[in-house]
This record gives C-alpha cells, sequence and structure tokens, in this order.
C-alpha cells in the first residue's frame, strides 16, 4: 500500500518548480501550482489510504512477526493567517508545513527489536503525503536496525533527537531536537546504559557515532554531518537518585559551495571533524579562516533523576557551545535549564508538569572590550550559510527561527533570521476523564533578531539584524482520545494562539485520526 499512495500523490502534485535565488536554482513545491482538482485528489488520496491501513485484520498479515505495527494518520492544520501559529507546526518532525494550512497522510510499518540478547533487527518505514505551500510525497522514515548484546546499528531515516530532556512538553534539545524531518544516516549506538566493569553497575556509558547528509536544496548543496555523543550515569538505575552528565557534538562538512566549490568531503576529513583535527589545527570552531573547515557546535548535559515512589523528577542543564572559548564557559548562562515531575498515576487531572528556561543571548560576546550579544550568531556560519537547518526548519530549538520563518525576511535568504533570545516555557499534562487526556504548552519569549544575516539568496553580503525587544507569547492545547476503541481508531484536536511583537496575531487549529495495530 506505500508505494501505490506514494505513486498517487507524485501523480497529483505538481511538478517541481525552478526558482532563481542569485547563486543556483532551488527547487520547491508551491501549492499555488496545485490546482483546486489537484488538491482535492490529494486528499482523497490520504483519506483512501488512511481507509486502507485502518482496515487491515489481524487474519490479513500471517506469516508476519507478532510485533510489527502499523500505523496510519490523517491530520490536517491551518490558521487565520498564511503562516501557522508557532506551536502548530514546532516539535512535529517536519510533517507539518508552517508557512501555510497543511492536509496530509502518514502511513508506516514498524518492527521494533524483540530480544534481549543475541542478534536481533528492527525495521520501519512510513509514507507522509501532505498538501500544502510545500507539499511533499515522500518516505519520512526508512531505516533498518541490527543488534548483537549492547550495540546497535542504524541505517536509514528515523526520528530522533539527542538530549536528556522532558520528551514530550519540553522546547527541545539546544543542538538536536524534534522540530526537523528525520536526516538519513549511519549510526553505531549502544543500547541504552552499559555498565562498566568493576563498579557493580555503579557506572554506567551510552555512547552514539553517526555519519549522515543534509538535501541538496541548500546553500552548500549535500553537505555531511557527523554526530556523536557520550553520556555517564552515576549510581546503579535501580537506586531513587542518579546522575547523567554528557557531551553532545555535531558538525556539518563536505558538500559543494557556490562561492568555492566542492569543499573536502574526504575520509580522512571526516575522520578530522570527528575526533577535532581540524578545530586544533585552527584553534577555533569557526571555519572562516580554513577553506577545509567545518561547522561545529556542542553541548554539554547534565542532569538528576529522583525517584519520590509516585513521583519522579527531573532537573536538566544544557550548556550550548560554538566557539572553543564557550568550553571555557565564557557563556556560563547560554543554554537550557529544565525541571519536570511525572506522577505515576494515569487518570491523574495532571500527570506531568514542566518549567524550561532558554536564554541565547551572550553568543561569546567579548563584553570587557565593548562586544555587544550576539556575537556568534548561533545556528549561522560563515561558510555555511544554511546554518544549523535542514529542510528549511532549525535542528536544535525551534525558537532560534531561520530567516525563512522570521518576520520580516524573504523565503529566500538561507540561514538563521532570529538567534538573540531569552524564554520561560511551561508544559502540563493529564487526563479528563472518559479516556481523555490533554496537554498544555506556554512560552514567553524575547527576540532581539541576530547579525551576520545573509542580506539576499546568494549571501554575497551579511548583515546586523539586531532589533529591539519583541515580546511573544505562544500557546498550544491538544486533546485526544479514543475514537473507536473496536477499530483502534483515536483523535486528536489542538488550537493554538500567538500574540506578541514578533509575530502578527494568529490562530489556528489541527486535528488528526490516528489508526494503529499489531499485524
Amino acid at each position: 500500500m506505500p508505494s501505490l499512495c506514494l505513486t498517487l500523490f507524485r501523480f497529483v502534485l505538481p511538478p517541481t518548480a525552478a526558482r532563481s535565488t542569485g547563486h543556483r536554482t532551488r527547487h520547491v513545491r508551491s501549492a499555488q501550482g496545485i490546482s483546486s482538482t489537484g488538491g482535492r485528489a490529494v486528499l482523497w488520496i490520504a483519506l483512501v489510504c488512511g481507509l486502507l491501513a485502518g482496515s487491515l485484520r489481524p487474519a490479513s498479515a500471517q506469516g508476519l512477526p507478532d510485533s510489527l505495527r502499523a500505523t496510519t494518520t490523517l491530520y490536517g492544520a491551518g490558521g487565520s493567517g498564511g503562516t501557522l501559529p508557532f506551536w502548530l507546526a514546532a516539535n512535529r518532525h517536519g510533517t507539518v508545513d508552517p508557512t501555510s494550512a497543511s492536509v496530509g497522510v502518514r502511513a508506516g510499518l514498524h518492527r521494533p527489536f524483540t530480544k534481549t540478547s543475541g542478534l536481533d533487527y528492527a525495521f520501519g518505514a512510513e509514507l507522509l503525503g501532505r498538501a500544502s505551500q510545500h507539499g511533499t510525497a515522500t518516505l519520512h522514515q526508512l531505516y533498518g536496525r541490527l543488534q548483537y548484546w549492547k550495540l546497535r546499528l542504524t541505517v536509514g531515516r528515523k526520528e530522533q533527537s539527542i538530549g536528556r530532556v522532558d520528551s514530550s512538553l519540553s522546547l527541545g534539545s539546544v543542538t538536536r531536537s524534534r522540530n526537523t524531518s528525520p536526516l538519513p544516516r549511519v549510526s553505531v549506538s549502544s543500547n541504552g546504559y552499559v555498565a562498566v566493569p568493576g563498579t557493580n553497575d555503579g557506572l554506567g556509558v551510552k555512547g552514539y557515532f553517526a555519519y549522515g547528509r543534509l538535501e541538496s536544496d541548500r546553500f552548500v548543496e549535500d553537505a555531511l554531518v557527523h554526530e556523536k555523543y557520550l553520556y555517564l550515569r552515576l549510581l546503579p538505575p535501580e537506586f531513587p537518585v542518579n546522575g547523567y552528565a554528557g557531551i553532545a557534538h555535531h558538525a556539518q562538512w563536505g558538500g559543494t559551495s557556490p562561492l568555492d566549490g566542492p569543499r573536502d568531503a574526504s575520509f580522512e576529513q571526516g575522520l578530522n571533524v570527528a575526533f577535532g583535527g581540524d578545530v586544533f589545527a585552527r584553534g577555533s570552531f569557526d571555519s572562516s579562516t580554513n577553506a577545509v573547515g567545518a561547522n561545529h557546535l556542542a553541548m554539554y548535559d547534565v542532569s538528576l533523576s529522583v525517584d519520590l515512589g509516585g513521583l519522579r523528577g527531573r532537573a536538566y542543564r544544557q550548556f550550548y557551545h560554538e566557539d572553543t572559548a564557550s568550553f571555557r564557559f565564557r557563556n556560563p548562562w547560554d543554554g537550557l535549564w529544565g525541571v519536570s515531575l511525572q506522577r505515576s498515576a494515569s487518570d491523574a487531572l495532571v500527570t506531568g508538569i514542566l518549567w524550561e528556561h532558554l536564554r541565547m543571548t551572550r553568543h561569546n560576546a567579548k563584553f570587557s572590550e565593548g562586544q555587544e550579544r550576539g556575537a556568534d550568531t548561533y545556528y549561522n556560519h560563515s561558510l555555511y550559510h544554511g546554518g544549523w537547518t535542514y529542510q528549511g526548519q532549525t535542528l536544535g530549538t525551534p525558537l532560534l527561527t531561520p530567516a525563512r520563518l522570521t518576520p520580516g525576511f524573504d523565503e529566500s535568504i538561507p540561514g538563521i533570521g532570529n538567534n538573540i533570545v531569552v524564554a520561560q516555557h511551561v508544559g502540563l499534562e493529564g487526563h479528563l476523564g472518559a479516556g481523555l487526556s490533554y496537554t498544555l504548552l506556554s512560552t514567553y519569549s524575547r527576540n532581539y533578531g541576530a547579525q551576520g544575516v545573509c542580506q539576499s539568496a546568494d549571501c554575497t553580503r551579511r548583515g546586523d539584524e539586531r532589533t529591539d525587544r519583541r515580546d511573544q507569547w505562544s500557546f498550544r492545547v491538544d486533546v485526544r482520545g479514543p475514537l473507536s476503541p473496536q477499530y483502534n481508531l483515536r483523535f486528536r484536536v489542538s488550537a493554538a494562539l500567538d500574540t506578541g511583537e514578533l509575530y502578527r496575531e494568529r490562530v489556528g487549529g489541527a486535528f488528526a485520526l490516528i489508526w494503529d495495530g499489531a499485524l
């Protein structure tokens, strides 16, 4: 069924349109090119695919492993303006188009690991079809995995985030959140924390090492990505208190620049990027002085977990880095603070609450020398002008917005348009009775723009776009529950609001019909 639906979507969606951006030709899909007939066709295909998947019965999957699960989601989102309220599109793994109303379908098949020892495998495939201003028909996820003992190999596109933040209510990690589509990559990782020999499980270690690729339609085409992390767990997992400390490192490298052509993507350069050889050679994370350099960013991630019986608490702190000076804590306040509490009572009115504080302001500025905040212009880069983004959305926290999603900039501008941000964020979740549950997100931010922003699509000029303080409030409430338990059918409805000085007043809503079940 996924291949049939993908073929149908490709048939009714318009051909890719070419648009000049000054330095090359970019390819985008525009809803303005989708006729009303084509839009209706996309919607009908979404409905048919959803019904086909939802009608699958266990009897139709004889011979398949019991752990195989199918999911189908039909969803839509819209708002009062040309763009959606912030929280309707942020941290949705790139499935919702933030620039317009959307209707789409996700249909997937997944097999998780089933063994705790020996050789095991897992795989997944998920089709995404969406009609919107930037419509798409693609395999959102497609991956295979092998596991032996405590090691895992993953190949393909799989949803992921990095960092010990609250997964359901958080703004997202400062280096790798849930805000974009999954990158294609190859990774080797541990299966959770592995006990260090001789410590009686008092010390555990968790690791991850990966190489991936960014999209072709960006300033430096087909840039490569390296990611890794290493975490330590203090005290045995059954203790009521556990401490965690880790470091995560990310880098963009390779690719083809319209300014200086192909950049070094050799195996040797890949090792240099992974183990810091290019950084030590320059003495800096910034590659403006070295044509074979890379765009590096990293974080220290520390947290404390406490189990109080029916209540679990977590406190965490992420220190963000984009230059070697920040590793020596020149920016002691830049990063993310968070505290969350989770109740074990599954039917309580409040089962989880979270508070987070994000501060991304100093950017390694030398205040003693009269520099203003924003010096390092986080997520931007002097050579990789597309910045720390993927498919037009920020890979890190979504509050640092790409220029294309920042008011006042043209959609063709690459990189980040607003990265000097202070925010307070509160999340709440719980149950309303009758099988209904809810999630509430509330974010207050102060936004000061960014410096070093590209002034045109070819980025031949960069300018200081720092602004006076602009206050912004963004809210979202979700209610979800069973629609037809007999057929494993559930629903989710959402309402969202933006009010303040960064975005104009925006009100919007979203819905989703979800079917899932074992085959």
